[in-house]
């Protein structure tokens, strides 16, 4: 479906919005204290998730005792899983339980549902020419 533009607004013509968002997915974040997701992205690209992405943080579990001005522990990492709304319940139970969450002090998890995200679409092997492409 076509959605018509007033006069003077370049492009002329833009294609519908709910054509490529998507609005059935939730994002599940959380913070490991002592690092695990190298082991934990294998497991959940195992189940089908490929849209995941840690990164490394300074800092120590809440309620640890700390000097003010210096970093406890450098094995922080936080993790961000994009799931569809069918799948968020279990990932995030299994993300729970393969981390050990129930236990003192493993880190936190916490999952929200996303206004709207956009597929994520290869490009024909017939139109993609990969000779174009340097090294």
């Amino acid at each position: 479906m076509q959605v018509p533009v007033t006069k003077n607004q370049l492009p002329a013509v833009k294609s519908d919005t709910n054509d490529y968002y998507l609005d059935y997915t939730w994002l599940i974040s959380g913070v490991l204290y002592h690092g695990g997701t190298d082991l934990l992205i294998p497991e959940l690209m195992k189940r089908g998730n490929n849209e995941i992405y840690f990164y490394n943080v300074a800092g120590s579990a809440i309620g640890q005792r700390s000097v003010a001005g210096v970093a406890g522990s450098f094995d922080v990492e936080m993790f961000h899983v994009v799931v569809s709304a069918d799948q968020a319940d279990n990932t995030f139970d299994f993300i729970y339980r393969f981390c050990k969450l129930s236990e003192p002090n493993k880190g936190i998890i916490n999952m929200s549902k996303l206004l709207r995200s956009t597929q994520f679409q290869l490009p024909e092997s017939d139109t993609f020419n990969t000779d174009d492409i340097a090294d």
